[in-house]
């Protein structure tokens, strides 16, 4: 276990300057004053990275703000722990274990000098080969049309957002349903429209105990043998070839009647799961090219991430700034606005991905905490907010954050990112 290079952030010098930085400089900033005093303000504060580009030129912050953050990002121990994660070290230390998600991204070739995540690599990638396998396969056979996928939380939300965001790149001739919410229309409207013989049912639950998941599980199982499906391994409509289990428990798949399963590790959080054999529903719908370029995608980012100063690092950036609006500018959540049909659950995935990440009451040594940790999470695909709540945040007397999200070329996922927020009435943003 390493040496905790934290210190708590409301315990730092950076904290105490940040406080009397904010009474007198920040509680007041106006963001049109600013740029007409910076004619250079877009760019000092846009930034690019892989495969984005950032704007975070209309929000409140200044030169004087964002160094100040920087520094409490420094002093609170963000770089010793990022290093720590990408070594393999148990960070995770309310269960001593490593936070691997990011090892699911890297090439096979990657190097490292720390023999468990060298042993890890090379698992991810035999089951990540596996799993393409599997997906090419079920790609190949056109007698399967239908893909269910019953799982719930990271075994949900993720690829479902994923599927809808690369729609344009889906199989024209599979259909995937997700399904998570176990009060039986959910379930029923999709076995309604759906055949025994041309669907496979997904079920992702890395225990195989989710009480939710296996509630629909179960169900699903019941339709499938009460139309003709069959327990015998042989049979013409075998459970086992049309039931395939992304879990870690092969003795309760297989009481169950599954032979295929896929399994993952423990440390993977559920919510960063999408990467490992709980994509699977993504590469059936994408293909294993396009699978993998969205790993390289991803790894880029982690790069970024590992390599980048902090003054540089833009998930660094966009952490801080949350910490600065929810913390001292007393803003209690943001809003997500992706100017995309493509993206319209991504809300509902970093909805978990944020607030089940921080949201919570106590520090790591079980200390209650006297400042906030997470905003409240919320949004609709841009074009139909205005039409809803951008009336609120236009007119209303709560400032809320919005986070705009624009793809650059048509289907090509290029975000644009541009952070907003600001006391006055929104205007259309300067070249």
């Amino acid at each position: 276990m390493m040496n905790d290079p934290r210190t708590r952030c409301d315990r730092t010098a950076a904290w105490q300057l940040l406080k009397r930085h904010f009474e007198s400089a920040g509680r007041g900033f106006d963001v049109r004053s600013a740029f007409d005093n910076d004619p250079d303000r877009f760019a000092r504060f846009s930034q690019h990275a892989p495969l984005v580009f950032a704007d975070l030129s209309k929000n409140l912050i200044g030169a004087e703000t964002r160094e100040l953050l920087t520094q409490l990002a420094r002093e609170s121990g963000v770089e010793a722990y990022r290093n720590a994660m990408f070594a393999g070290e148990p960070i995770n230390n309310t269960e001593n274990r490593a936070v691997m998600h990011w090892l699911l991204r890297s090439p096979a070739n990657a190097t490292t000098a720390n023999a468990f995540v060298a042993e890890s690599l090379a698992e991810v990638h035999e089951n990540l080969d596996a799993m393409l396998r599997i997906a090419e396969r079920v790609r190949a056979d056109d007698a399967i049309t239908d893909i269910v996928n019953i799982g719930i939380g990271g075994s949900d939300l993720g690829p479902a957002m994923t599927v809808k965001a690369l729609e344009d790149f889906a199989h024209a001739g599979k259909t995937l349903h997700f399904i998570s919410n176990v009060d039986g229309m959910e379930l029923g409207n999709v076995l309604r429209r759906i055949r025994p013989e041309s669907t496979l049912f997904l079920i992702a639950s890395k225990t195989f105990t989710t009480a939710e998941t296996m509630l629909n599980a179960h169900a699903a199982r019941r339709w499938f043998l009460a139309n003709g499906g069959s327990l015998q391994r042989d049979a013409r409509l075998s459970l086992s070839r049309h039931f395939i289990a992304l879990t870690t428990h092969l003795e309760a798949a297989s009481e169950f009647g599954i032979d295929t399963t896929l399994g993952f590790w423990d440390w993977v959080g559920g919510r960063y799961s999408m990467w490992s054999a709980i994509g699977l529903p993504i590469a059936i719908a994408i293909g294993e090219k396009n699978f993998r370029a969205m790993l390289h995608g991803a790894h880029l980012m982690d790069e970024h991430f590992r390599t980048a100063p902090l003054e540089e690092n833009l998930p660094v950036r966009l952490g801080l700034l949350d910490v600065w609006y929810r913390n001292f500018h007393g803003f209690t959540s943001r809003n997500i606005a992706p100017y995309s049909h493509g993206l319209r659950r991504l809300p509902a995935y970093l909805q978990q991905l944020e607030m089940e990440s921080n949201g919570k009451g106590v520090d790591a040594r079980g200390e209650p905490l006297p400042y906030a940790t997470s905003p409240v999470i919320w949004g609709e695909p841009g074009t139909n907010g205005q039409h809803a709540f951008f009336q609120m945040i236009h007119q209303g007397p709560d400032i809320v954050p919005v986070e705009f999200i624009a793809l650059r070329e048509g289907a090509t996922i290029y975000p644009i990112t541009i952070r907003a927020c600001s006391r006055t009435r929104w205007r259309r943003p300067r070249p």
